[in-house]
């Protein structure tokens, strides 16, 4: 496209020159019409520019094309490093995942061993309760019936001296203490010798 380019531009810019040329009047240098020393001079400046820019833009493109290989190879060199690192974080999630496989199985081993250690507390613990309830309330019905007892020695006591007050003449009496008196009289000359 860019070889067809200048052919066209060449023939606008003739049709231009001879249409302003025919608005001043045939005007013509050295027998040429000035259009055509127009176009000559046209096509010798683009020549000469042509040669001037050359070197100067072969060697940007060629610089820019060395640009783009550069960065084509840096771009390539990314990639690999993007794979090798992708690579590299699959196998390390690969690893990790197999490592919280593992913690969590050895999380579910400890939580049973840990259920069962407390359930055993939980179970000496009750157990040791049971017996300190069965000691308390050994120790309370031991503790009731030493008052029961003593409540009904006191109620029989009550009773037999209401029975002794009522049924035991005065002589009775007189004479019952006189065997306590004695009893005592003996034993204290007996704990006395």
């Amino acid at each position: 496209m860019s070889a067809r380019l200048p052919a066209p531009l060449f023939m606008a810019v003739l049709l231009v020159a001879s249409d302003a040329a025919a608005a001043e009047g045939s005007q013509t240098f050295l027998g040429l019409p000035r259009v055509v020393w127009y176009s000559l001079n046209l096509i010798v400046f683009f020549g000469f520019l042509a040669f001037l820019l050359a070197k100067p833009l072969s060697r940007f493109f060629r610089t820019r094309s060395e640009e783009i290989a550069s960065q084509l190879a840096e771009a390539q060199r990314q990639r690999e490093e993007a794979e090798r690192l992708r690579r590299e974080v699959e196998g390390r999630v690969a690893s990790l995942q197999e490592e919280i496989r593992s913690l969590r199985e050895r999380l579910l081993r400890e939580g049973e061993n840990e259920r069962d250690a407390l359930r055993r507390q939980g179970e000496e613990e009750a157990a040791r309760l049971l017996l300190q309830v069965d000691q308390e309330a050994t120790r309370r019905v031991g503790e009731a019936r030493r008052q029961l007892t003593q409540e009904a020695a006191a109620i029989a006591a009550e009773l037999a001296r209401e029975l002794i007050e009522r049924e035991m003449a005065p002589e009775d009496r007189d004479r019952i203490f006189a065997a306590a008196v004695e009893r005592l009289r003996a034993q204290h000359r007996g704990g006395g010798a």
